[in-house]
């Protein structure tokens, strides 16, 4: 993948942070202490999601899957957001700041665009109940890649836009042949994935899709799914 921020955004992931768990400097514990990894408290992850939910006026709801698989309960530090184009777009980035901004945690902006192989291939991720070919598909093969790139730049700004003046974000377009498979290889890089519910759309479901369910499936951290309170899109015009 050809991602802008690899190595601010991706690398740095709190769920694949090294020695976190204290155990490089623990050496310097008095005997009280021996044994009690000091850096594990309270687990912090739920009730953070509730709580962010029922401050965000544009999300209807916000259900956490796969709570077990949190690294470390007790914390957030790193949210990669999956951006697309679908109605609950604006609720996600929404839920995904109230997140941040209880735990200090920094923010991924994440969209992913098909490969002019998975143009080729038909539309990705689409639900089998959508089949077909709606008048918004994208022609095979001829430089379409272009111009999700482009749509995928200005939904990047739009939802920068919609976070105003938080500063602890970062964009990341990238290229990949499937958008679940693009968010599921980050998702252990950061301690939450935040996504929108599945809608419809060509371009939507590309990224909000059956993706939605893979990555509830797959992913290695914690995921988040955000449904909006009747329209909240993104403004991309």
């Amino acid at each position: 993948m050809n991602g802008s921020d690899a190595d601010n955004g991706g690398g740095g992931g709190g769920a694949a942070d090294p020695g976190i768990d204290g155990e490089a400097s623990s050496g310097g514990m008095s005997d009280e202490t021996a044994g009690i990894d000091a850096g594990i408290g309270d687990p912090i992850v739920k009730s953070t999601v509730a709580e962010a939910t029922a401050s965000t006026p544009t999300a209807a709801d916000a259900t956490l899957e796969g709570a077990d698989r949190a690294a470390r309960p007790d914390r957030v530090s790193s949210v990669l957001v999956a951006v697309g184009p679908g109605p609950h777009s604006g609720a996600t980035v929404d839920v995904a700041r109230e997140i941040a901004d209880a735990t200090d945690a920094w923010l991924e902006l994440f969209h992913v665009v098909p490969t002019d192989a998975a143009l080729a291939d038909g539309p990705s991720g689409t639900d089998e109940s959508d089949a077909g070919s709606p008048a918004d598909a994208p022609a095979r093969g001829d430089g379409k890649s272009d111009e999700y790139a482009a749509t995928g730049e200005r939904l990047l700004d739009a939802a920068r836009d919609r976070l105003g003046g938080f500063d602890r974000v970062d964009r990341w377009l990238v290229e990949d042949r499937s958008a679940a498979g693009a968010i599921v290889e980050q998702s252990p890089y950061y301690d939450l994935v935040v996504v929108g519910a599945p809608t419809t759309g060509t371009v939507g479901r590309f990224v909000f899709g059956s993706t939605t369910d893979t990555v509830v499936d797959d992913a290695e951290v914690p995921v988040v799914v955000v449904e909006a309170d009747g329209e909240a899109a993104l403004d991309v015009a």
